[in-house]
């Protein structure tokens, strides 16, 4: 196996989102929805609470929303926002967040969930660490 790995392996690995970083546990969603802050958008709800070690996300999408195919894209792009969010934040460091995704944001462009989720998330973060704001 060869040693030289190519510069854009090592940029993709760095922006990778590998599953220990979201929340897969019931426990740790009832704990997100019980202990930690809501905050409330047209598209999707975000419940964030502060925790020890590195942030995680969770993402849920009922079969309201549509088809397992429109509730599959709808997590995919929150995912997606949630990691590019996360690389450019340091405040999303030890924060667990969870998404509930409406069936708005699995009907709504790319971009308007895009815009709204980074509102919520900004305006969790800030709300768990008003001194790092």
């Amino acid at each position: 196996m060869s040693q030289n790995v190519p510069a854009g392996s090592r940029a993709a690995r760095a922006e990778a989102f590998p599953r220990r970083m979201r929340i897969a546990a019931r426990r740790d969603f009832v704990s997100a929805y019980e202990a930690g802050q809501k905050h409330r958008g047209r598209l999707v709800v975000v419940f964030a609470r502060p925790r020890k070690g590195a942030g995680r996300l969770g993402v849920t999408a009922t079969r309201r929303v549509g088809s397992a195919v429109v509730r599959n894209r709808a997590r995919r792009r929150v995912r997606e926002i949630y990691r590019r969010w996360r690389a450019a934040r340091p405040l999303a460091a030890g924060l667990d967040v969870v998404v509930n995704v409406s069936t708005r944001a699995a009907l709504a462009p790319y971009a308007a969930v895009r815009e709204e989720l980074l509102a919520l998330l900004d305006r969790a973060a800030a709300a768990a660490w008003p001194e790092r704001a």
